[in-house]
């Protein structure tokens, strides 16, 4: 079954984002149109319940005040017709030990695949998928980001069934290149959609130098193969995309350490354009032949 007909068959889509802005930055454009269809379709947000508040710079406070982000991200939902489900276990910025600087945030190793936090994400996603009427999309952990390998984790222990998507570092073609699954669909690192805003491209590559640790595959102890994977770019053109840049632009904590909403904007538009939308991977345990 292909992708379109297999969203088609679900009465529900149920995309888990790691944090407030994940799952709009990276496919905004899929759950405005699945919306727009009549299909019910949920944000499930993982790390959402607020902790103590971080002290340090104006963006680290910013981050920390949770009352302002979950007002951005029920605005932002409404724009796309999604409704807002939260999970609310506590992001790395509010884990001990505290991160002291960007470092730690992209570090992985072999504890955290075994971390009360993975088995959290499992079985809420095996309870999703446990409905054959609804559809779930996860991502990949593209980038290293401790909290979103952590999701991917447990969505690559949670069954078959579960559709993926690019993380936002994914737009920084090192660190597509990085992940055994992405790479296996390159793109021209000329082309790269963080480059349409050099200041948000330069932030974009810098995370990529951070990143170590082993992927969410390798934790989850999946071994890729090709014919398992295939990719399919959902288009985001038109209407769809303006309800997207809409959406992004609600997360204003977010688009200011990103080099502001219209920086951000070129950014989305050339992604669309250079990969053809946003993409969706599908893992296929019998083997799948290419989308």
């Amino acid at each position: 079954m292909d992708l379109s007909r297999m969203l088609d068959a679900a009465g529900r889509m149920v995309v888990v984002s790691p944090h407030f802005d994940d799952a709009v930055l990276s496919v905004g454009g899929l759950i405005a149109a699945r919306a727009s269809r009549g299909q019910t379709v949920e944000v499930l947000t993982v790390f959402s319940a607020a902790g103590a508040a971080i002290t340090g710079g104006e963006r680290q406070k910013a981050f920390s005040d949770y009352a302002v982000r979950v007002g951005e991200d029920d605005r932002a939902l409404a724009v796309l017709g999604a409704r807002a489900r939260r999970l609310g276990l506590f992001e790395r910025l509010f884990r001990d030990p505290r991160p002291r600087g960007p470092l730690p945030l992209f570090r992985t190793s072999e504890d955290l695949a075994r971390g009360a936090y993975v088995e959290e994400v499992r079985r809420a996603i095996a309870r999703l998928v446990a409905s054959e009427d609804t559809v779930v999309l996860s991502p990949l952990g593209i980038g290293n980001h401790v909290d979103h390998v952590i999701v991917a984790v447990g969505a690559l222990r949670a069954g078959s069934r579960v559709l993926f998507y690019e993380d936002f570092n994914a737009l920084s073609e090192r660190n597509r290149r990085r992940h055994p699954v992405s790479r296996l669909r390159p793109f021209p690192y000329r082309s790269a959609p963080g480059w349409a805003s050099p200041r948000a491209g330069f932030e974009l590559e810098a995370m990529s130098l951070l990143a170590r640790g082993p992927d969410a595959t390798a934790l989850a102890g999946v071994t890729v193969h090709p014919e398992q994977w295939s990719m399919t770019a959902f288009p985001v053109t038109g209407g769809l995309e303006a309800r997207k840049l809409r959406a992004v632009g609600e997360y204003r904590t977010q688009t200011k350490t990103l080099g502001g909403e219209a920086r951000l904007r070129e950014i989305m538009r050339r992604a669309h354009a250079v990969r053809g939308g946003e993409p969706i991977w599908r893992f296929d345990t019998a083997g799948a032949g290419p989308s």
